[in-house]
């Protein structure tokens, strides 16, 4: 599977990919956020996993490698899993590597990612969760034109402590 837009590339992933994968898994910025980071077999056995899933059929799951069009480098992770059959909602979550934020990468993955779920995977709802805290990945669900459902209150156990999580969603209705 391969999505193309103005400056990305999401693409699943290949063996190549693996130290990329592991890169991008034990960088300490990308679970700043939430309880604990996995530990290298974990990573492993993670990214193995993604390489089975890929040939499911059908598919419940999508984990694609976020791609710079210009040279092809991968330069992040986005993913979309079936989260409640009855109601076709999928749940969709993205982390890219620091030297990437802030120059609307996310925004545009995840924006190519909702409109590829409500087009292809028959989806009637796509959500997204974030630790409250999380700033960047708000904005990010903002721009993308989600809306925020509401505040989870303290459902992640994060750095020691009790955290609020945010839950942002897009309608298939809403979406053009």
């Amino acid at each position: 599977m391969e999505l193309i837009t103005d400056r990305l590339i999401l693409r699943g992933y290949t063996s190549s990919d693996s130290s990329f994968y592991e890169e991008l898994e034990q960088n300490p910025l990308s679970y700043k956020y939430e309880n604990t980071a996995p530990d290298a077999q974990q990573i492993k056995n993670d990214f193995l996993s993604i390489l089975s899933q890929a040939t499911n059929d059908p598919r419940q799951y999508y984990d694609l490698a976020i791609c710079t069009k210009q040279d092809k480098k991968p330069i992040g992770n986005i993913s979309i899993k079936l989260n409640w059959e009855e109601i076709r909602e999928w749940e969709m979550g993205w982390v890219l590597l620091p030297d990437y934020w802030k120059m609307g990468y996310a925004t545009e993955a995840v924006k190519s990612m909702i409109g590829y779920a409500f087009k292809s995977l028959n989806v009637h709802r796509v959500v997204a969760y974030a630790n409250a805290e999380n700033i960047q990945s708000e904005k990010v669900m903002i721009r993308a034109g989600m809306i925020k459902d509401g505040v989870l209150r303290e459902t992640r156990f994060c750095n020691q402590q009790w955290c609020n999580e945010i839950i942002y969603s897009a309608l298939e209705q809403e979406w053009t």
